[in-house]
């Protein structure tokens, strides 16, 4: 099992996803990763690109996408699978199990070594992981499925997401974005057809941690090239 970075502490969670069983190591210390990055002071590059440990959670749309995934029969074996910002890497571990060839990637180096070990916890076969930010994204990369759970929180993040989406899916591809119906995502995939993409989407809701959730996952297809 691949180990993860000292000053994590840790809980064990077996999730059941729709039959399908899930083991995570998931952070509980979340918000001394917050102080620490505070303590990094107001100049230091991790703080001026706020680079905020939101990858330490396990998230409602990291659950709801992975149920999308093996409801609508999304993922064949054979498949290839990139997912961006992958933090603790569920939807990803679920395309994996489900038969697919997977790339992990996120922006940070402790969400990649989380989601190594996650991965180890789940599945023999081997997975790429790559650090990669979004604003530049990897062509590399490009996958038949793109998955992205809970990117759409950061208005400066949007001009950057069309670009990433069309250059990490290969041609004939599908993108899922799954997202906790939050108002200031709403217009982000409201304009995404101007931006060339076929957008439908649909609604999951469920319970986790005794609370429930409302999930809107964005099913996307590049329908025509617009230059941005």
């Amino acid at each position: 099992m691949y180990p993860f970075p000292l000053g994590f502490q840790t809980r064990q969670e077996v999730l059941d996803v729709e039959g399908l069983y899930v083991e995570l190591s998931i952070i509980t210390n979340t918000d001394e990763l917050m102080d620490r990055l505070i303590a990094q002071g107001e100049q230091h590059e991790d703080v001026l690109d706020e680079r905020i440990p939101y990858w330490a959670d396990l998230w409602p749309s990291a659950l709801a996408l992975g149920r999308y995934l093996i409801q609508e029969n999304i993922i064949r074996p054979g498949l290839t699978v990139t997912e961006m910002g992958c933090g603790l890497s569920l939807p990803g571990i679920i395309a994996g199990r489900l038969g697919a060839s997977v790339t992990l990637t996120d922006y940070l180096s402790s969400a990649l070594d989380f989601a190594r070990h996650n991965w180890a916890q789940n599945l023999e076969e081997p997975a790429v992981f790559a650090l990669m930010d979004w604003r530049d994204p990897n062509p590399a990369l490009a996958a038949d499925v793109l998955l992205a759970s809970d990117i759409a929180y950061e208005r400066r993040t949007f001009e950057y997401l069309p670009h990433a989406f069309r250059t990490l899916c290969k041609p004939g591809g599908v993108i899922l974005v799954s997202e906790p119906n939050r108002a200031i995502a709403a217009d982000f995939f409201a304009q995404l057809a101007g931006h060339g993409f076929e957008v439908k989407s649909s609604a999951l809701t469920g319970f986790y941690n005794k609370l429930s959730y409302r999930v809107n996952v964005y099913q996307l297809s590049v329908s025509m090239v617009v230059e941005v």
